[in-house]
């Protein structure tokens, strides 16, 4: 099990944040005695904040914290830039778990030297024995004055959090019975060659095959025309509501096949998409049998069963790969299929959806807004949703994984991911971890992570190199 950082921009909006700093204590006036309300007029805007206050970590560090006797101890850097010493100015720092329960603060006063830093431990005491993931707000005031701000996000002790695991008891009857009928499914492929798309080194196809209920699966296939087969293959799956698909032509340039679908049984390339294909969490909710992600995870299979047809593909060399609803369906068809031998999962969503209903936005906030109006059927949803809860078969998952989180993302939160990575069944398994980025800023800079990692377990070019075909 390997674990990683990779720094990021630690710039975030607000947001309503500021509204939970100021209730959490009012200003102090140390002349006065008195309490008074938090003047934001009173900030000095046009010079920008007079002072810094961070969390002192390492460059590289995960922002996991191991266990200790008494909590996690943070030690917080204040720098002032105000050219002045301040004296008794008021820091406070707020910490919250996922679901934005507070769980303690804490505020002291401070004295500033008017050149130089100050660090001041952050001793969460009340964390101990609390494994989990926590935000932490900091403010240091002086006169009313906002000085300084900053929010950082931490795990503390998760290794140690127990994963609580409980498939359905027919989950294996069900899926065999999925599969089933997958296969009773003729899979009348068609490939057309699009030649305004293909390269000198890259041919490009158009491709449909039938899968579930004889739906019709459109993608896109390109294989490199630089070098003979068998190559590794890469079966490239979306996003939540995406609805044009692009081919993979970088990819091929590096000497892969790949395979990108669009999972609802639209076009790749319409000019417009329907409502569902934007939003569909909910469509079949109230039943496995009718639950939109069985016919979703079936285009999936089905397209491994397209790869393994291919005589250019190295059957041996099959990646699932995509990002967010993408890296949940990758594990999920790893869990499924052993014809998967490498997946690369970022962001993944579909992991532990009673979890994620609690803390997170769209989509899974669908779910929830769901049951509110119909609060009678909660049991028979979160038993649909079962089936399709990545956690359900990480244990299943024996092949080599990449996986990848950001502690701000609230679309596929950190809880969630950890525990299923740490549930992954791999001994070969990797965890990139963004401590300042959000889910869609965790791509960026995990690109290149990506990269290397499909270089080192699928070798693509001749000795392992890349091939001539440029950026991915």
């Amino acid at each position: 099990m390997s674990l990683f950082a990779v720094s990021g921009s630690r710039s975030r909006k607000l947001c309503g944040l500021i509204l939970f700093a100021a209730a959490a204590f009012p200003a102090v006036a140390p002349d006065a005695g008195i309490l008074l309300a938090w003047d934001r007029g009173t900030v000095a805007y046009d010079n920008g904040y007079q002072a810094v206050v961070e969390p002192v970590f390492p460059a590289d560090s995960t922002h996991l914290l191991p266990p200790a006797p008494h909590g996690p101890s943070i030690p917080l850097r204040i720098i002032n830039n105000s050219g002045r010493e301040i004296t008794g100015a008021l820091l406070y720092a707020g910490a919250t778990d996922f679901r934005g329960n507070g769980v303690q603060d804490l505020d002291r006063r401070i004295d500033l030297p008017a050149h130089g830093e100050t660090t001041v431990e952050l001793a969460l005491d009340r964390l101990a024995g609390k494994p989990g993931f926590y935000d932490v707000r900091v403010l240091v005031f002086d006169r009313g004055r906002e000085l300084a701000y900053d929010e950082f996000t931490f795990g503390y002790d998760v290794s140690g959090r127990p994963v609580d695991i409980h498939p359905p008891a027919d989950f294996d009857r069900f899926w065999q019975a999925t599969l089933d009928s997958l296969k009773a499914v003729p899979p009348g492929v068609t490939m057309q060659l699009d030649s305004l798309l293909s390269t000198g080194t890259v041919d490009v196809y158009r491709v449909s095959y039938a899968s579930l209920h004889r739906v019709r699966v459109h993608g896109w296939y390109t294989v490199p025309r630089w070098k003979p087969g068998p190559h590794a293959a890469l079966l490239f799956l979306p996003g939540y509501s995406t609805g044009r698909i692009s081919p993979k032509v970088g990819h091929s340039g590096q000497g892969f096949a790949t395979l990108s679908i669009q999972v609802r049984g639209y076009g790749v390339d319409q000019e417009d998409y329907p409502p569902d294909n934007r939003s569909y969490m909910t469509i079949g909710v109230d039943d496995p049998e009718t639950f939109v992600y069985r016919e979703i995870v079936c285009h999936c299979l089905r397209g491994i069963d397209f790869l393994e047809l291919r005589p250019e593909v190295d059957r041996g060399r099959i990646c699932a790969i995509g990002g967010s609803q993408g890296g949940g369906l990758s594990l999920l068809a790893g869990g499924l299929d052993k014809r998967v031998g490498f997946i690369v999962a970022g962001v993944p969503f579909l992991t532990d959806f009673p979890l994620s209903m609690e803390i997170t936005g769209n989509p899974c906030r669908n779910l929830v807004w769901y049951l509110e109006e119909n609060p009678g059927k909660k049991e028979k949803v979160f038993r649909t949703l079962s089936y399709f809860d990545v956690l359900n078969v990480a244990a299943r998952i024996k092949v080599p994984t990449l996986v990848s989180m950001g502690l701000w993302d609230r679309t596929c939160p950190a809880p969630a991911i950890y525990e299923m990575f740490l549930a992954l069944g791999s001994a070969d398994k990797e965890i990139g971890i963004y401590p300042y980025l959000d889910h869609g800023e965790v791509g960026g800079p995990h690109g290149p992570v990506v990269d290397r990692w499909l270089d080192q377990h699928l070798r693509p070019g001749e000795d392992g190199k890349a091939g001539p075909g440029g950026s991915r």
